[in-house]
Order: C-alpha cells, then structure tokens, then sequence
C-alpha cells in the first residue's frame, strides 16, 4: 500500500505547495523559480492561506483521503475532527482525482476566517462539519518555506 503524508494548508495543505503556488510553476514538478522568487511567493500566499490542521493520508490504492492526526488547537481540532475520519467531500465537491482541479483552486482561494464545510466519512456514516480556516501558524510557515528551499539548495548543487 502506497502512503503519501499532507500537511494541510487549506487544508489539504500537501497538496500545499501546489496549490498554493498553482501557476506558479511549481505544480507536479520541481520548482524552476529561483531560489529568491519562490521563497517571495511561498511566505506571501502561504502567509494569507488559510489554514485547517490536519496531517493527512492518501491511500492510492483505495483512493481515500483520510485524517492521521489533528494537530490541537487547529481549526480541526475545534471542529471535531479525528484521526480515521475520511475527507469525502469539500464544499460539496467530492474529492477525487476528477475533481482535483477543482479542489485546488477551491482550497488556493481559502482566507483565514473563511468557512469551509467538509463532508467526512466516521464510522460507515456521512456527515458534515463546517470549520473557520485560521491563519497559517508562523513555526509551520517556517517550517513548509525551510522545506522548500532544501529542495532549491539540493537543485542548486546538483547543477554545479
């Protein structure tokens, strides 16, 4: 079984630096901004994004998007949320790989205050929850920004 862990941004945040960067040409492949640049749209975009709490697991072979932990204090957290919960859809969109351009442009327009509603799966039952999206915390801005430019650096010397 193939995992893939997100940190969600609006949520679904893994899917973080390409939606948030859409455009930017940094989406599905390797950044070919320069270092400077991106690190400019990066803290701007991701700095106004709003911001669920969430760690997430993207099983393939099932094709789920399900919760691995809430991060306390989130959004999230104050939604209800929790571990094993599967994300069926966003806004009534259903999330799945036909609707993934949706998706992204949805969770690339979040603003800290917004609401969102996500339609879940617990317990072989559906059910909504709304959440306000919050401001990015500036440790795991940080943290997303620092990531990034590692892969810049480590393009950067491969070059040479």
């Amino acid at each position: 079984m193939t995992r893939f862990k997100w940190l969600v941004v609006l949520a679904l945040v893994a899917v973080a630096f390409g939606t948030i960067l859409a455009g930017e040409d940094c989406h599905g492949k390797k950044c070919s901004m320069s270092t400077q640049a991106c690190l400019d749209a990066m803290a701007t975009k991701m700095h106004d994004s709003g911001y669920v709490g969430v760690m997430l697991n993207h099983d393939e072979s099932e094709g789920t998007l399900s919760i691995e932990s809430v991060i306390p204090g989130t959004p999230a957290d104050a939604a209800g949320l929790k571990a094993g919960d599967v994300l069926v859809a966003l806004n009534g969109t259903r999330i799945s790989k036909d609707n993934e351009a949706a998706l992204e442009k949805a969770r690339g327009d979040w603003r800290p205050g917004q609401k969102v509603t996500y339609t879940i799966q617990r317990g072989g039952l559906e059910q909504q929850v709304t959440l306000a999206l919050a401001s990015m915390p500036a440790d795991m801005l940080a943290r997303m920004i620092g990531q990034h430019m590692l892969e810049h650096a480590s393009v950067a010397v491969a070059k040479k």
